[in-house]
């Protein structure tokens, strides 16, 4: 029989208090954003898992070198055995395990929406609650409600905070804040927008210096030169 655990939910004073804190305000936008307490609430994790997959896991001997174990699956075995003995038959316990299985096995841990991002660090400070996984889970939260808020201006905060904490307060995060807002809210205007795009390039080249920024920058840059309008831009191999 397989389980699925369930327990609570965020209400929705949660909901009215994230917009109240940081959608209505008069703070200056460099404040930095504040994500209410309730959004923590971990009581919402789930995991789906057999009574015999757990029983097969409590029953092995784990040995103490269980790190050095050669076999990739049973090593993720030992550790989800391990965390299982230690923290009992939790939901964060599974969904934690289940990343690091994914990790030991492929050597990375694929997410394919926000909500597996939030869902992991939230298990992760179950487990590990230390102000490193506290601030881990905030950041996750602010990208989530990046990606769904249909508001520019909280949108452009909220990336301006993300971008100035991995680059710095330069002047090239403000350009693409600027863009991605432009994009995510209606998107650039061609003829019109040439220069501003360039522009947004121009500086996400200088933030993420690869060679897919750069061929796509020079692609637009002898457009301009050459007078193409760049809705005729071939975009093929831009990432």
């Amino acid at each position: 029989m397989m389980k699925r655990y369930f327990v609570g939910s965020i209400t929705f004073v949660c909901l009215f208090s994230l917009f109240f804190l940081i959608g209505c305000g008069d703070s200056e936008d460099t404040d930095s954003i504040v994500i209410p307490s309730e959004l923590y609430d971990t009581n919402e994790l789930t995991y789906d898992i057999s009574d015999a997959e757990i029983q097969e896991l409590m029953a092995l001997d784990v040995p103490t070198n269980w790190e050095q174990t050669k076999d990739p699956e049973l090593r993720a075995k030992y550790y989800h055995a391990n965390l299982l003995k230690q923290f009992g038959n939790i939901p964060a316990v599974h969904i934690v395990a289940a990343r690091e299985r994914e990790k030991i096995l492929t050597g990375v841990m694929v997410f394919t929406t926000t909500d597996e991002m939030v869902d992991f660090e939230k298990a992760r400070y179950v487990l590990w609650p230390t102000t490193h996984n506290r601030d881990n889970l905030e950041r996750v939260l602010k990208i989530k409600l990046r990606r769904e808020t249909d508001d520019p201006e909280l949108f452009a905060k909220l990336y301006r905070e993300e971008l100035i904490e991995q680059h710095g307060d330069i002047p090239e995060v403000e350009v693409v804040v600027e863009g991605e807002t432009k994009l995510w809210f209606g998107g650039f205007r061609f003829p019109g927008d040439e220069d501003e795009y360039v522009a947004f390039l121009e500086a996400k080249y200088v933030l993420w210096p690869n060679d897919s920024q750069l061929r796509r920058l020079e692609k637009y840059r002898k457009a301009q030169a050459d007078g193409t309008p760049f809705h005729l831009v071939d975009r093929d191999n831009d990432d």
